[in-house]
Parts: structure tokens; sequence; C-alpha cells
């Protein structure tokens, strides 16, 4: 069968290369299986690639390469692409969804059954003091909700705020119609606005985002609790930003 190689001036001779592995290669694929310096593997790896192929284009002009040569050499250096592309070391870059919840605040989600995206918003990362908790407690159980949207930075902190262990007790409704549990014509009704925006117990609402403190002076928290059931000195690790609503 005719070389996929240049001819040579000569077919008197004929070139066989050896299959055994070259011994850079076999330094690539130790490097690799024990999953030190993946780097430097991969850039031995290119350079016997290069080295060993570009050598075929540059053989004696006595010499002949055959079909069955070319075939041995391909069979060589497969073990080591595959062991290449197969590394299981941990990857550095973080996952899509985790870089949006990190940036943003929300990562979509696409329900199954529907094909519809819809926007989660990401959770607290604070840790919830023992007021905190209480207070969120108190808000449940008088029936006060905070409106907001998955979006919205201001009410992002004002989740961090709370904390991931008192924000569970807060009854949350989502404006947002790509929202994550959407009540978006509840938000009609009740005429909102702006995010965050409260409505406590007693009757009483404010729009923008609130520190504790004064939530639990509006909601009636401190007067039923007492004075000094909440110290905002306490409150620490609370994210910079503060103050102000999202329209």
């Amino acid at each position: 069968s005719s070389s996929i190689y240049p001819p040579s001036t000569s077919s008197s001779t004929t070139h066989t290369r050896s299959p055994t592995l070259p011994p850079i290669c076999l330094i690539t694929n130790v490097a690799t299986m024990i999953y030190t310096l993946p780097n430097l593997a991969l850039i031995l790896y290119i350079i016997s690639f290069a080295s060993f192929h570009a050598s075929a284009w540059t053989l004696p002009t006595t010499e002949v390469t055959s079909r069955n040569d070319f075939i041995r050499r391909m069979l060589i250096d497969a073990p080591c692409a595959i062991l290449l592309t197969t590394n299981t070391s941990p990857a550095h870059a973080a996952p899509p969804f985790a870089v949006m919840e990190e940036e943003m605040g929300y990562f979509p989600v696409t329900d199954e059954r529907s094909g519809e995206t819809v926007m989660v918003p990401a959770k607290a990362k604070r840790q919830s003091t023992d007021q905190d908790i209480a207070l969120a407690k108190y808000l449940q159980s008088t029936g006060a909700t905070m409106y907001g949207a998955f979006w919205c930075p201001h009410c992002s902190r004002q989740k961090e705020l709370f904390g991931k262990e008192a924000w569970k007790y807060i009854n949350y409704v989502e404006c947002a119609p790509k929202g994550y549990r959407t009540q978006f014509a509840l938000c009609i009704e009740k005429s909102v606005d702006g995010y965050p925006a409260w409505t406590f117990g007693n009757g009483k609402s404010q729009g923008g985002e609130m520190e504790l403190v004064d939530i639990a002076k509006m909601s009636g928290f401190l007067e039923k609790k007492g004075k000094k059931s909440f110290d905002a000195s306490l409150e620490t690790g609370v994210p910079p930003l503060g103050g102000g609503a999202c329209q």
C-alpha cells in the first residue's frame, strides 16, 4: 500500500522504527498518573509528540516509513494522550453556578417538567446570633412579611443581616416574575414598588433595607421583649452595603 509519508528517492531500503515507548513519553505518563505537576506533564507530552513525529518528515532520503510503522507509532502515543485527557486531579476553576451565586447573589434552575428557567436567590452565609433568631421568630409569630426580588442587592444584604439560621423563620415573598416561587400577582396587589419592603404585624410598614435594631423597634419586638433584648453591637460580620432600596 502507498505510504502516507513523503516518498523517498530510493525504495531499496525500509526504515523500521521500534515500537518502544520513548523515555520522555514514559516520564509524562508517570507524572500524569501520580497527579503531580499536570501542566509540566502536558508540556512534556507536547514536546515528545512534536519531536517524535517531526522526525518522520526528516528521515534520510534512502529510507521509507511504512504504514505499519505509522500504526505502531499511534499505538505508542495513544496512552500518553489518554492519560493526559483523563487526569482526575482537582480543578481550580469554580463551577459556573457557584460563580454566579457568589458574584450576583442568585443562580438559574430549570424546571424539568415545564422547561422554564427561574432564578434562585443565594443562601445567607453569615451565622445568626441568638438575638437574630429571637427577632426572626417574633416576626414570624406576628405575621411580618418581607417582599423582595432575587436580583436586588439590598434584599441580599437584608438576608445576610439575619443570617442563615434566622432567615428560615422570615416570611419572604418573591416579587420578580422570573424568581423562584414568585408571587408576582400578590406583590402587584399589595402595591409593592421597591425592594425590600416590610409589613409588620402591628400594621406598620417600611420600604428599603433596614438594620435589625430598627426592625426590632418598628415591629414592636423591643416593646414586648424589653429595650435590652437586642444589642446592635453584637452584630458583627455584616456586609458593607447599607441603606436604600431597589426599584
